[in-house]
């Protein structure tokens, strides 16, 4: 009995590895696949794969997070045009920044409105941080949230947001 206990959780560990790695390389494959920018991205990490419930529920300390960067990009933009008083249009880093800042905005914005709506399990989220080129030659860094379908073979919904 003791044997068949201990083939039964190998059997589920390999299963859960192997699900974990298939998460990771869809991650790597979508953010290498969807990202708008010279070249191909460098992937600096990525997160564990954690359970998602529904498409766009967020935990409260995931909305902190977020708009706790949202604000270091503010302050960045603010910053570096003295609070708008010096803003430069030809400031291709500034016009970048605040391009990827807007549409992030959105999403998070519709993100946040339906994330107090927690649906049964869904599959999983993952976060993966990289580094790219941008095509107006600018380096840049960012976090692309992914939502994966609980076999690990799909990803439902995904969305960029600015590091500064």
């Amino acid at each position: 009995m003791r044997y068949v206990c201990m083939a039964v959780l190998a059997v589920l560990l390999m299963a859960s590895c192997d699900r974990k790695g298939r998460i990771v390389s869809l991650a790597e494959s979508d953010v290498m696949e969807h990202t708008q920018c010279q070249g191909k991205p460098e992937i600096l990490g990525i997160s564990e794969p954690d359970s998602a419930f529904g498409t766009g529920y967020l935990s409260q300390k995931e909305k902190e997070s977020m708009m706790a960067v949202m604000q270091k990009v503010t302050q960045t933009i603010m910053k570096r045009t003295n609070n708008m008083t010096e803003f430069n249009p030809d400031d291709k880093y500034v016009i970048d920044l605040a391009e990827r800042q807007m549409k992030a905005m959105s999403d998070i914005r519709s993100i946040i409105y339906e994330s107090d709506k927690k649906e049964e399990w869904s599959g999983w989220k993952v976060r993966v941080d990289y580094q790219a080129v941008s095509h107006s030659g600018m380096d840049y860094k960012a976090e692309r949230w992914l939502f994966i379908d609980k076999d690990g073979k799909e990803v439902v919904k995904s969305f960029e947001i600015p590091l500064p």
